[in-house]
Formats: structure tokens, sequence, C-alpha cells
């Protein structure tokens, strides 16, 4: 009962539990601002944040679930043929993610103000190790033999 417990205890629950905590840099301060220069600032940063946030989601909100679905669905699969076909497409599916969540933390990085003094920073840092630390074991894991 503890072991198929601590399996369904995933990094998704744990963002669940966390996403109370995630705030922004305001906006609304920038916006006020009267200055020329700082509007056109304003308007580059945002747009940043627009290919940001697409990243990521196109990544931890579209391809990741979609890797893990395929996955999931050569637990049935008795064809050799199928679950090659499956096992593959969830590697393409994880690979493409990981690009993408990376270049959505080159973005931020290279973009926006990285101090870590906000709860959105600090959790998407660690969602980015967290990625690495998967795509690390995926490569490691143990060959599953297919009757």
């Amino acid at each position: 009962m503890i072991k198929k417990l601590a399996y369904s205890t995933t990094p998704t629950n744990l963002i669940f539990l966390t996403l109370p905590l995630v705030g922004c840099s305001p906006l609304e301060q920038l916006n006020k601002a009267s200055n020329h220069s700082i509007k056109q600032n304003n308007h580059k940063m945002t747009s940043e944040m627009t290919v940001h946030g697409l990243l990521l989601w196109a990544s931890m909100g579209l391809l990741m679930p979609l890797g893990i679905l395929t996955i999931r669905m050569t637990n049935r699969e008795k064809c050799r043929r199928w679950f090659k076909l499956l096992f593959y497409m969830h590697v393409i599916l994880q690979i493409v993610s990981v690009l993408l969540a990376t270049a959505g933390a080159v973005l931020s990085i290279k973009s926006f103000e990285n101090s870590f003094n906000n709860h959105h920073q600090r959790i998407g840092l660690a969602l980015y190790a967290a990625i690495l630390l998967q795509a690390f074991i995926g490569f490691r894991r143990p060959h599953r033999q297919v009757s």
C-alpha cells in the first residue's frame, strides 16, 4: 500500500500544491511610467513573456503529457511493432519538450531580471531542474523486455 502511494505521488501533485504561491513581477509599475523608452521596453518585455509562457506551456502542458500518455499505452501493447512506434513517439515528444523548456529557460535568463526573489522564479528553476533530472533518468532507464 505504501509503495503504491509513493508511486502515485508525482511531481505534478507537488506543482498543484505550490500553485497558490506562484506570483509574477508586477507589470503595472512599468505601465504607469510615461517615458516613451520605458513603454517600448515594456512592450518588448511583454512579448518576451508571452513567448516564454507559450514555450513552457507547449513543453509542460502539451508535449510532456502526450509523451507520458504514449508510454503508458505501451503497457498493454503486445505487438512489438506498435510497441516500438509508441516508444519512439514517447522519446521524440519528451526530447522536444525538454528542448522547448530549455529555450524558455534561456529566454528567461537572458531577458528577465532573475534575482529569484519571487515564487514564480524559484518554482520555475525547481521545475527545470526536475525536467533535466527526469531526462537523465530516462536515458539511464533499464531496458524492458517485450514478448
